[in-house]
């Protein structure tokens, strides 16, 4: 009896210090696979604390980007800095996003300008620009005729008005809207050239 007790007592030692050796390792392995899943959170994106880098415009992008950049120059409006010339001082690509606000704001800026009145004399000049050389010279002896080429001009008792003596049914006629001799130089010229190449000189009798 006495012999059974002591090899009992034996091995009850011998699992002591196994246990004991099993426990930090099962500890280590808790730890390891903790610091594994916390890797895959933070580079896996699902539990990251850092936001993503921001993505980097297209190329379709920085070409809208460009157009509108030489437009609104093309009408001297106002561009604001060159966000890709910043962002390779920067030595990165140019966001997509910061891309695209800039964009909004040059298009909100230049349909804005067109609204103004230097903005509506541009619009006309650029379009007085494709008038045929022989058809700037004559609309030319037309308003020196008709007012001496003064845009402000008003004749007839208030009927004809502007460079060309409009009258406010002719004008209409040819899309203007409001006072002939209240809109730019420009617009009367380009709108005496739409009554000149549609309806002929007619409208000027003595001086067309």
């Amino acid at each position: 009896m006495k012999k059974q007790a002591t090899i009992l007592l034996a091995c009850a030692c011998a699992l002591v210090p196994a246990a004991a050796v099993g426990i930090p390792a099962v500890a280590q392995q808790s730890a390891a696979e903790a610091a594994i899943e916390t890797d895959v959170n933070t580079t896996g994106g699902t539990t990251t604390t850092q936001e993503p880098e921001a993505r980097a415009a297209s190329d379709r992008i920085q070409r809208a980007y460009r157009r509108w950049r030489r437009k609104l120059d093309h009408w001297g409006v106002w561009r604001g800095r060159d966000l890709v010339v910043a962002a390779r001082v920067q030595e990165r690509p140019p966001t997509a996003r910061e891309l695209r606000h800039s964009i909004h704001r040059m298009q909100k800026r230049f349909y804005t300008f067109l609204r103004t009145p230097e903005g509506i004399a541009t619009k006309f000049r650029f379009k007085v620009r494709t008038i045929p050389q022989w058809g700037r010279q004559h609309l030319a002896s037309i308003a020196s005729c008709e007012s001496g080429g003064n845009p402000r001009a008003i004749g007839g008792g208030g009927a004809y008005r502007g460079m060309y003596q409009f009258s406010f049914s002719t004008w209409q006629v040819v899309g203007g809207s409001g006072d002939p001799a209240a809109a730019p130089r420009s617009e009367q010229t380009w709108r005496a050239w739409l009554l000149l190449s549609r309806h002929g000189a007619g409208h000027w009798p003595v001086c067309g």
